[in-house]
């Protein structure tokens, strides 16, 4: 569906993202249960810090990358060939946590990759304090979240 869409919008050298939402309901003239219906066509590259977590996952630079693309029409910067996974995972200062910063830096120093407070007008979308951190998988993404965001009774 990205690929159709791109296409259909002409896009060429340029940063560009899309976000789809999957139907848990029929809706009549939008689609069926478990269709995939396009929300935004950005051409732009993502927000937040997924362009820094795409460096991070690939060890590479996007932005070097895009602009190769744009003066030159190819990729210059080889691939890496060294993929993982980045994983954000942040907390807020209203709840309590079983395990503290300390412990989490203790855990994962040598995987966070970013570890930062937000600008007070982030904090409605992406909590007080932010953790980046680059594991080799999937099981490893969810137990970084699980770790730092497990909350106590």
């Amino acid at each position: 569906m990205g690929r159709a869409t791109v296409k259909a919008f002409g896009v060429r050298s340029r940063f560009v993202h899309l976000e789809f939402f999957r139907l848990t309901k029929a809706k009549p003239g939008l689609g069926e249960v478990g269709d995939f219906v396009g929300l935004e066509v950005n051409m732009r590259p993502a927000g937040g810090y997924t362009p820094d977590m795409i460096d991070f996952a690939h060890s590479t630079d996007v932005y070097q990358i895009w602009a190769d693309m744009v003066t030159d029409n190819k990729r210059k910067l080889p691939d890496s060939g060294q993929h993982s996974c980045a994983v954000y995972a942040s907390r807020r200062d209203c709840h309590r946590y079983v395990h503290s910063h300390e412990e989490i830096l203790e855990r994962y120093g040598e995987s966070i990759v970013m570890c930062e407070r937000m600008p007070e007008m982030m904090v409605p979308q992406m909590g007080n304090q932010m953790y980046t951190a680059k594991v080799p998988d999937e099981q490893a993404v969810e137990e970084f979240i699980r770790f730092v965001q497990e909350k106590r009774e």
